[in-house]
């Protein structure tokens, strides 16, 4: 991930001609501008996001050029956040997202001032593979994704449960958070699901248009064929969404699925009949 990190931002700041390094490499004699990008650790995070890398890149210049660096920043920004990164023959694409900008300062590594900005960015889910997110055993939620496919269309991308590596935005994710099981009859189990919905764009406009678009169409939604074989289905009660919530990590649609679930037979013998012949001798 590292060398792809370096290798856009060669591509995309002309005015570095390449000079993107490892932290150990630069000296007092590298000329400025240049970059250097390391690794600043591993976090497990959730179910849902996975492993979270997270890179700093550093940006050095001149100690007068602050304007030329705050250019500069603003150019790495644009090249690397939410931009789909190629891992490489060994390694599937990654996606990293800004997480912050610390405050602009001066160094004097090996003896030669230099004006800084740095950047943080992570990578979420890595490791996950996109087997993990293309098919959900829960019926319920697998309903509920085939119908997102066909009301977002083939311009969008449709997860289960988690997020992939290398996913592809605009993309939306469902997860399950909850069931919970009611007795209705002797024959009968009523299933609520809530089912949390993460609609991430790099256009914020079209990720709200969609957060939108999902809620009023389930909003509108009578029914989801869950099991044609047995005719089960779910019903979407409630609809809530959160245009602030953040897509990737929280989520901004919140679902509650109901199902009506045939109990299953007894598998042990049943008493037919009983005879009694009288009192105990």
């Amino acid at each position: 991930m590292r060398a792809a990190i370096k290798a856009r931002l060669a591509a995309e700041l002309t005015a570095l001609s390449g000079r993107c390094y490892d932290i150990q490499e630069p000296s007092g004699t590298t000329v400025k501008p240049y970059a250097t990008v390391k690794l600043n650790g591993e976090t497990p995070e959730n179910l849902w996001t996975g492993v979270k890398r997270v890179y700093e890149v550093a940006l050095y210049g001149e100690p007068g050029d602050g304007s030329v660096m705050d250019a500069l920043a603003d150019q790495a920004v644009l090249a690397l956040h939410g931009v789909q990164l190629t891992g490489g023959p060994s390694g599937p694409a990654f996606t990293c997202r800004l997480e912050g900008v610390a405050e602009p300062g001066i160094t004097d590594g090996g003896g030669a001032p230099a004006s800084v900005r740095t950047l943080r960015l992570a990578v979420a889910a890595v490791g996950t593979g996109e087997a993990a997110s293309s098919a959900s055993a829960d019926e319920a939620l697998e309903a509920l994704c085939v119908w997102t496919e066909d009301k977002a269309g083939a311009g969008w991308q449709v997860y289960r449960q988690r997020w992939p590596q290398a996913y592809t935005a605009p993309a939306i994710l469902w997860r399950l958070e909850q069931v919970d099981a009611q007795n209705r009859s002797a024959s009968m189990i009523e299933l609520h699901r809530t089912v949390i919905g993460h609609v991430l764009s790099q256009d914020e406009a079209e990720q709200a248009a969609m957060v939108g678009a999902l809620a009023s169409g389930l909003g509108g939604v009578t029914k989801l064929e869950a099991n044609p074989a047995t005719q089960e289905y779910v019903v979407p009660v409630t609809v809530i969404g959160d245009y602030r919530a953040d897509g990737l990590t929280t989520g901004q649609l919140t679902v509650t699925l109901r199902q009506k679930v045939r109990k299953a037979a007894p598998t042990g013998p049943l008493i037919r009949e009983v005879h009694y012949d009288g009192g105990f001798r």
